[in-house]
């Protein structure tokens, strides 16, 4: 007679509930849109479509109301209560727009996939002019 084997292996699936996770992520940016951001935008996985159950949140807040230093800013928008960590990328205007200028890869990914969560969406319109109009780099 044989016995059952203690070592049996469990396959376990996890699923990301992206409707739910993107409503979070509107009520998140709509709390950072009334402590004074101007704009949040979803960009990465979750933004394109390639996310998986482990994937986290990358988002770009625009705010020009924020401390010098980068590591500075990203404190007043991490929420660990969400289903999903947030990666904040915290940027005034006036940066953006010089990395629009530059042809920066993130700005070329916010215009190309990403998502609008909250606030004003003319921000994304001068960028989208600020990179148009970037002068050629000479080779």
């Amino acid at each position: 007679m044989r016995k059952k084997s203690s070592n049996s292996a469990e396959v376990r699936f996890f699923k990301l509930d992206y409707e739910k996770v993107l409503e979070e992520l509107r009520e998140y940016a709509r709390k950072a849109v009334d402590r004074g951001a101007r704009t949040v935008i979803l960009i990465g996985s979750l933004a394109r479509g390639d996310y998986t159950a482990f994937s986290d949140a990358d988002v770009v807040i625009v705010s020009d109301n924020v401390p010098e230093r980068f590591l500075d800013r990203i404190t007043d928008f991490i929420d660990p209560t969400l289903s999903v960590d947030v990666e904040p990328r915290v940027y005034t205007s006036r940066e953006l727009l010089k990395m629009a200028e530059e042809g920066k890869k993130l700005v070329r990914e916010i215009l190309e996939y990403g998502k609008l969560l909250a606030g004003d969406e003319s921000i994304i319109e001068a960028v989208r002019e600020a990179l148009e109009h970037k002068p050629l780099e000479r080779g």
